[in-house]
């Protein structure tokens, strides 16, 4: 029984290496063949400054689709968070239903939905918005709904004795308590939907993506450049406001009345602006048999694919997405420890953080289909490009959460080892890792929650697992086979996703 304890720390990391052999991860080919993605990086820069007259329309197209997508979320998704409360709803029963359906409209990716769309209502940025609108209402409703459940419910309750309907007492004593970290997730989403929009015409949704992929296509680097500068550049502006405003939410920050006044009002000025601008829905006829043979295919999937246990068969794909997922996450969330440990005020200083920040901001800013593409050309098509095409944005996310616990960290403890004299090493295992060790773990966790719905974006590029049929079904109409990967999908994601989080809450 002791020698199964030793043991037990390194079952981690034999599932990681077996995930990884599963994926046909090989060191030689990357040592080989690397030198390729540097050359297709050196062909982006210099950008052809000249573009910019052509990618500033769809960028702001994105910026639209994202904006008036997440607002639209995020009010549907506000009710919900009571509704879906055990503790605040009421009726347990009805919260369980409802957690269910949010479940499973998470667990489908946003690029499937935007795809979807794009079938019913034809191609353009309303079946992006929409798209966008339906992932931040599964995320935000997730999100509120456990804000209220470890919130404090007394003031709610005490309301409900004195005769207040349970409806009421809820927006008066319980919505109050959550309403700024639940816009303050809003923010966050928003910063996600920006690059989620921009691969979103990828799939005739709109945006950046359209022109992305028209660039990719025909090997003009500089151009692409061109979009990935400006992209970089909006991604920032976004996030640096959205952090003053979240400082703003939490007190840090102060603001006249006059002053939140015309911040309420830009806000609706911009909002109104999106939702004039974007072109309705043309429902045609045609657009109405493509709903009838999708709502068909859907409900008659293909058993023969559910019940095939070789290579094409739903079972090894779902195998395939879940070893390059582990894999990916599991590399990712290494690599970063270091890395965030670099861009931290706390350990690196101001200047050095800020440096470490930029850079990996330009590594978010990066698409996961072109990062897909990049890496394709190094491995070929398959599950091992697949592999390191989430480990690069496990990175570039894990890092930015890292950073966050490590900001946040007690410092007392690393001082009175720094007065005792011990090492930079010393300091940084026992002050500074057992206060980092729970919330890092708990980022990977909900990365690999994220890689799932990913590796179905990065069938697209052809990059293996159950993405890459899931997409050419779909673009061939191909509805019951689509829908048999789909239910593996989900089937994948909702266990996936319900083993995580029995690990987060076990976490503290």
């Amino acid at each position: 029984m002791k020698r199964f304890e030793r043991l037990r720390p390194l079952l981690p990391a034999a599932a990681v290496v077996l995930c990884a052999w599963l994926c046909g991860f090989s060191l030689s080919t990357l040592l080989e063949r690397g030198g390729e993605m540097g050359q297709i990086l050196g062909k982006l820069f210099p950008a052809d400054m000249g573009y910019l007259s052509k990618v500033l329309p769809p960028l702001v197209e994105t910026l639209r689709m994202s904006l008036l997508g997440t607002a639209v979320g995020a009010v549907l998704a506000l009710p919900l968070t009571g509704l879906c409360s055990h503790r605040a709803s009421g009726h347990p029963r009805i919260a369980a239903v409802l957690r269910s359906i949010i479940h499973l409209l998470r667990a489908i990716p946003v690029l499937v939905v935007a795809l979807l769309c794009s079938f019913v209502w034809g191609t353009g940025s309303f079946a992006g918005a929409f798209a966008i609108a339906l992932y931040s209402l599964g995320l935000l409703a997730r999100m509120g709904w456990e804000a209220v459940e470890h919130g404090d419910l007394r003031p709610m309750e005490a309301l409900c004795a004195a005769g207040c309907g349970r409806w009421r007492a809820f927006w008066r004593a319980c919505l109050p308590q959550v309403l700024p970290g639940y816009l303050a997730d809003v923010l966050y989403v928003l910063e996600a939907n920006v690059r989620h929009a921009a691969i979103l015409g990828y799939v005739g949704a709109g945006g950046l993506g359209i022109l992305l992929n028209e660039k990719i296509a025909w090997r003009e680097w500089s151009r692409v450049g061109t979009i990935l500068l400006l992209l970089y550049l909006v991604v920032f502006a976004v996030e640096t406001l959205s952090s003053w405003l979240r400082r703003l939410l939490e007190g840090k920050v102060r603001l006249s009345r006059n002053g939140c006044r015309c911040l309420c009002c830009l806000a609706a000025l911009a909002l109104v602006w999106s939702a004039a601008t974007i072109a309705p829905p043309s429902v045609t006829v045609g657009g109405l048999k493509v709903f009838r043979g999708i709502l068909s295919g859907l409900l008659h999937p293909d058993w023969s694919l559910l019940w095939n246990f070789t290579k094409k068969g739903v079972p090894y794909l779902c195998l395939e997405t879940l070893a390059m997922t582990v894999a990916g996450t599991a590399i990712g969330a290494a690599v970063s420890v270091p890395i965030a440990m670099l861009g931290s005020r706390n350990i690196s200083g101001p200047w050095w953080a800020g440096i470490w920040k930029l850079l990996l901001l330009a590594l978010r800013t990066l698409p996961a289909i072109v990062t897909g593409l990049l890496f394709i050309r190094v491995t070929g098509p398959g599950s091992f490009s697949g592999l390191l095409t989430l480990s690069v944005l496990s990175v570039s996310m894990c890092c930015k959460l890292y950073i966050g616990a490590l900001d946040a960290m007690d410092l007392r403890a690393v001082h009175a080892l720094e007065a005792m004299g011990c090492g930079r090493l010393a300091v940084l295992r026992r002050g500074v890792w057992p206060q980092a060790k729970a919330p890092m773990l708990s980022a990977a966790l909900y990365r690999f929650d994220v890689n799932l719905r990913e590796a179905a974006v990065l069938g697209l590029v052809g990059a293996g697992g159950l993405g890459t049929p899931l997409l050419f079904a779909m673009n061939g109409y191909l509805w019951s086979q689509a829908a048999a990967y789909l239910l593996g999908l989900l089937a994948l994601v909702l266990a996936a996703g319900a083993v995580a989080d029995r690990t987060r809450r076990r976490l503290g």
